[in-house]
């Protein structure tokens, strides 16, 4: 279908550009004018104009991407902008090209008639079933602007959320790969010239000093640093890679490993609070969206990001059905804290559940907050210090002969 490129104003003088999709050039001046616009130029846009374009980023659209326009558009609609403009303006904004082409997919949708929520339901990568969910709820109650408004805020802390889990991962990451990176150097260039040299001494080697010229002469010399052996090793590594990443893919395997991450003793505490502070804060902001309990508990179970969760929340979802209570239901399983319980069961009460569930959510924030930076504090120094234990260990290794050959030369 023909793209045409339009510049246009409005009854107050504002400027609007943009692209439309349409059958021909009456049908775009036909959309504008139901938008109360006054058209002062349209024009073709040729296709090789939209292939350079599409290769001009083959950027992926990101979370961030999805953020920044959730924001931008509950902005637009806040000042009482109607969403075919506000679409619009967005996507004379808009940087990334695919994401921009999306939106343009949605306006024209939008502009025919169809609902918001169900135009950007067309992209479940992008606009997932939590999002079009509060869109429906916020169409169904006729407030679709506080409700995007809620949904950028919801992202915002999210994606904060997200940001603390990742900056946690990131040293003890940073850390490991150094340390594998320089104890390869070390069994693979500096243990081979003190073997020559223990090799000229000639005398019985400490057990220690054996095993690390064994490591560097037989593992690194002859499997991973000689062809063909280092392939056949890469091959192996790379097999066993991908095995684990498949099992950690499957159902069971997902379980036990989120299952083994829940009740860890140090990790487990911190995990559980990054799952809770996604299970209140997204169940909160649905219910004081509208969203119906059971819709909500459904959209739930899929952003939590542990499976063990997942299901008892599914569980307990079955359990509402029967005419139980909320927090009656979460009481049956041992994943949820004696915090969140007793807080639902007072928000049932109260009628202010969405409320109750926001102000956990931020409480969990500020956990996860302070967690991670005491998680950070322990990890630093253990980090550290096991990097080092493991040097020391390859040092008095290399050197015990040297001893030993010492203290025989004074008692001659």
């Amino acid at each position: 279908m023909p793209v045409y490129t339009y510049n246009a104003v409005d009854t107050d003088g504002k400027a609007y550009k943009g692209d439309i999709e349409a059958e021909s050039k009456d049908v775009v001046i036909t959309k504008l004018q139901r938008q109360r616009l006054m058209i002062t130029s349209i024009k073709r846009k040729w296709a090789f104009t939209g292939i350079f374009q599409k290769n001009i980023s083959t950027k992926k659209i990101s979370q961030d991407d999805i953020l920044l326009f959730s924001r931008q558009l509950a902005a637009l609609v806040r000042a009482r902008i109607p969403i075919e403009q506000a679409l619009d303006v967005l996507i004379a904004q808009l940087e990334h090209p695919e994401l921009q082409s999306i939106v343009k997919s949605v306006r024209n949708d939008v502009i025919s008639g169809m609902p918001l929520s169900v135009a950007m339901a067309k992209f479940p990568k992008q606009f997932d079933n939590l999002y079009v969910g509060m869109l429906k709820a916020g169409e169904a109650s006729g407030k679709l602007p506080e409700i995007l408004v809620r949904t950028a805020k919801y992202m915002d802390r999210s994606a904060r959320l997200r940001n603390k889990v990742k900056a946690a991962l990131i040293y003890p990451a940073l850390v490991v790969v150094v340390g594998i990176i320089v104890v390869v150097f070390i069994l693979a260039f500096v243990i081979p010239k003190f073997e020559q040299m223990f090799a000229s001494i000639g005398s019985d080697l400490p057990w220690l000093t054996k095993a690390m010229v064994y490591l560097s002469r037989d593992v690194m010399g002859k499997f991973l640093l000689t062809f063909p052996m280092n392939i056949v090793s890469l091959a192996l590594i790379a097999g066993i890679v991908m095995f684990l990443s498949r099992l950690m893919k499957t159902e069971k395997g997902k379980y036990r490993i989120d299952d083994f991450m829940l009740k860890a003793p140090i990790l487990g505490s911190y995990m559980k609070k990054v799952v809770f502070a996604k299970f209140s804060q997204t169940l909160g902001i649905l219910v004081n969206n509208g969203v119906p309990i059971l819709e909500s508990l459904d959209l739930v179970s899929k952003t939590v990001g542990s499976v063990p969760v997942e299901k008892a929340i599914l569980a307990s979802k079955e359990r509402i059905k029967e005419g139980e209570k909320i927090a009656d239901t979460l009481r049956k399983n041992s994943y949820f804290p004696a915090l969140v319980i007793s807080m639902v069961h007072v928000g049932e009460q109260t009628g202010k559940l969405g409320e109750i569930l926001e102000q956990i959510s931020e409480f969990y924030d500020e956990e996860v907050e302070i967690s991670t930076a005491q998680l950070t504090a322990l990890i630093e120094p253990l980090m550290i210090i096991g990097l080092a234990s493991v040097v020391a260990v390859i040092v008095v290794a290399l050197y015990l002969p040297v001893f030993k050959m010492s203290s025989k030369m004074k008692r001659n």
